[in-house]
């Protein structure tokens, strides 16, 4: 898994629409593979995000070094039911409302006019890999500038050790140095706000961890969930567009002669999200009792993983799924940020981000292929996916 999304999820799907595998070092689960299966699953009154439903980790059959063990037990509202995600999730959905997502637009937008203004004094001829340069940019300045973390060396040193949780490669030893880095790096950043508060998230946070709505390791691990929501998500969002918009310059030229710019690149975010899940799985669900769907039976405490990446290629929902089409008209019925009572509260700051982003970067520039994208290395994750480089030239237009 993790090597060829779209052909593991074509795999996964001919076999059936909720299918058993097993991930790295033996761990069994059931993958969904279908729109509808997902749905179900995902707001089923028997389904738990907590992993103390777990059976075979709580009987100690996982070992403490699996891959995204670190994330889908940190207790944060990602692993959290009833009145415990409630409490948890209103402190960061009153950050994420529509109208204070839709405030944050003028610094966006000048954000990426710096970054474009620094591509534009790269040499002519010369290949610029768009992933590290720009799509990883824009949203780690975003969520550290929300954050109040203003110093690059800090912003970089978190970047780094996310990117080494989240790969399955990186080995053991390195995958918990990055762990106690990053909780090391929140540590520091929630007593600096103590000392000096300022209007920012982990202020704030720290505000409701003061009137007791938080502990102080959910503190700490909240920080720490939305570090990484709220920069890896965009930045493969980012990359899987700007590789989909070259590779089919007929669908760009649609895009940018279109009389309605917003709802024209709207329709590229989208697209992109359903083609190309950002997160092409998502890790777990929990079965508190023996669930029957479509003829298969979850026993109780085992883990379900809904495979996004096939969802969004769901041909009973989607006519033509592997095609990239900008105008189709219910590429928003993705679920490439959940669906329900855990659908993602950054959503609407990554549409944002990257609705802004993609259309400066293509009318200001016209964007040639360094080397094959198509035969670029993905990102090797049980989750994230998105190219390795997005390598190009820049001419502007």
């Amino acid at each position: 898994m993790g090597q060829d999304f779209p052909a593991e999820g074509r795999a996964l799907q001919a076999i059936g629409p909720i299918v058993p595998v097993e991930l790295p070092d033996q761990v069994a689960a059931w993958a969904v593979t279908r729109r509808q299966v997902a749905d179900a699953l995902l707001t089923h009154p028997d389904m738990r995000k907590n992993p103390r439903h777990w059976r075979a980790y709580q009987a100690g059959l996982v070992p403490e070094t699996w891959p995204l063990l670190q994330i889908i037990t940190t207790p944060t509202m990602l692993i959290m039911d009833g009145a415990d995600h409630t409490r948890l999730r209103l402190p960061m959905q009153r950050a994420f409302t529509p109208r204070r997502v839709e405030a944050l637009r003028p610094r966006v937008e000048e954000i990426v006019r710096g970054l474009l203004d620094t591509l534009a004094a790269v040499a002519p001829g010369t290949s610029v890999d768009l992933r590290s340069t720009f799509a990883f940019q824009l949203p780690v300045t975003v969520i550290c500038e929300l954050y109040g973390v203003d110093e690059p060396e800090v912003r970089r040193r978190l970047a780094t050790d996310t990117s080494a949780l989240l790969s399955s490669t990186t080995p053991p030893g390195e995958r918990l140095g990055a762990q106690t880095s990053i909780f090391g790096t929140m540590a520091q950043l929630i007593a600096a706000k103590r000392a000096r508060p300022g209007d920012d998230l982990t202020t704030a946070l720290i505000a409701e961890f003061d009137n007791g709505g938080m502990s102080a390791e959910e503190l700490a691990g909240t920080l720490f969930l939305m570090l990484i929501a709220g920069h890896e998500t965009t930045q493969n969002l980012l990359s899987n567009a700007i590789q989909r918009l070259v590779e089919n310059p007929e669908q760009l030229a649609r895009v940018l002669s279109g009389h309605d710019d917003e709802n024209a690149w709207r329709g590229v975010v989208e697209e992109a999200l359903r083609l190309d899940a950002p997160a092409a799985t998502t890790m777990f669900l929990y079965a508190v009792r023996d669930i029957t769907i479509e003829g298969v039976t979850i026993g109780a405490g085992e883990p379900v993983l809904i495979y996004t990446s096939a969802v969004g290629r769901d041909g009973h929902v989607f006519a033509d799924p592997d095609a990239f089409l900008p105008d189709r008209a219910n590429a928003h019925q993705h679920r490439a940020f959940g669906h329900g009572p855990h659908h993602c509260l950054g959503a609407p700051l990554a549409r944002l981000e990257s609705r802004i982003a993609l259309r400066g970067l293509f009318e200001r520039f016209s964007l040639t292929a360094a080397e094959p994208l198509d035969a670029i290395e993905r990102i090797t994750s049980l989750s994230s996916n998105a190219p390795a480089r997005v390598p190009v030239y820049l001419t502007p237009r």
